[in-house]
């Protein structure tokens, strides 16, 4: 889907980052920061630069005008209300006016910008992670999980939700680009499979147990690892949803066996209701789909999401079938 900046060819992405690396050095002299060195991190939901200065990092984010700024500076209100609560979490920086969102031009259009200061540790692959390695993950989204249950937002507090409209919205984006890596006869499992999704997200009802502030996009590459300790990063897609989704997002990426360790570190601070699996793995089909949605009308994404759909199949089939699929491998044809 669309990410406020060009990114559909290779010359339109080099194009963009040489715009939004100028505005990020003008930004720089907003803030009161003796920077050295800037390094280009990735193109997604904003472009991210890392900057060194002396005795810490940063990461500056240039957002697309697009962006409601309110729903910038809530995601930094819930990092505060993180941090008040003793977790180790991004941190916003304010500008020499006082104030965390700093205004960007860009040729290609006006876009603002934040500062965060960096949270230090490694991103490792899931191959280099011990079992406790994993457990400690699923803790420490428990522990995020905690610190939303008395969150009080404040009066202009904006973030998304994530639930019913917003899996209704993805999956009418995904009817209309499917046909870029999936065959219509693939596609009918994906239909009936949304059917059973949707009906299962009618039924749920929230409360402060099961719902609440979340991170959202809680995959490996937003986990950073230090002294074998995992502490959360990129906090862009956080919002309001069930627990259930969070752990989905997060587990989607990893091994069977890896997934099961996960669950045993989330209950080692908040225990599960019994009836979670099937939830989790409604939750699971959901993420899926909105993955394959937000990356539909890429063409530099079409090879890979072609090269899942077996893995996909298999995990559809068997959600449709009621068999079992978070836990253990599936024979992929």
């Amino acid at each position: 889907m669309n990410s406020g900046f060009q990114i559909d060819t290779e010359i339109n992405r080099r194009q963009t980052l040489k715009q939004t690396k100028q505005a990020a050095l003008i930004a720089l002299q907003e803030y009161d920061t003796d920077w050295s060195s800037i390094h280009f991190i990735q193109i997604s939901e904003h472009v991210t630069f890392r900057i060194a200065a002396e005795g810490e990092q940063f990461l500056l984010r240039i957002h697309p005008a697009g962006k409601p700024r309110e729903e910038t500076i809530s995601e930094l209100e819930w990092l505060a209300a993180l941090r008040g609560k003793g977790l180790i979490v991004p941190e916003g920086v304010p500008n020499r006016d006082g104030f965390l969102v700093t205004d960007a031009a860009t040729r290609v259009g006006p876009s603002y910008t934040t500062l965060l200061r960096w949270v230090e540790g490694e991103i490792l692959d899931r191959e280099a992670l011990t079992e406790e390695a994993f457990r400690r993950i699923g803790a420490m989204m428990a522990n995020l999980h905690e610190a939303s249950a008395d969150f009080i937002p404040s009066a202009g507090f904006a973030r998304p939700s994530w639930g019913s409209q917003s899996f209704q919205r993805d999956w009418a984006h995904l009817q209309l680009h499917y046909s870029h890596f999936i065959t219509d006869a693939d596609f009918e499992l994906y239909s009936m499979a949304a059917a059973q999704v949707a009906d299962r997200l009618r039924m749920l009802t929230s409360h402060e147990r099961n719902y609440g502030m979340i991170h959202a996009d809680l995959h490996r590459g937003n986990i950073v690892i230090r002294d074998d300790q995992p502490y959360p990063i990129d906090f862009g897609r956080c919002g309001f949803g069930y627990h259930l989704y969070d752990m989905a997002q997060s587990i989607m990426g990893l091994h069977p066996p890896q997934r099961a360790l996960f669950l045993e570190g989330y209950e080692r601070i908040r225990t599960m209701d019994d009836d979670a699996i099937p939830i989790l793995e409604s939750f699971f089909i959901m993420a899926i789909i909105e993955a394959y949605s937000f990356h539909a009308e890429n063409p530099l994404e079409t090879e890979g999401l072609m090269e899942e759909q077996p893995y996909a199949q298999a995990i559809l089939k068997a959600y449709l079938n009621g068999e079992p699929f978070l836990f253990q491998p599936l024979e992929v044809t």
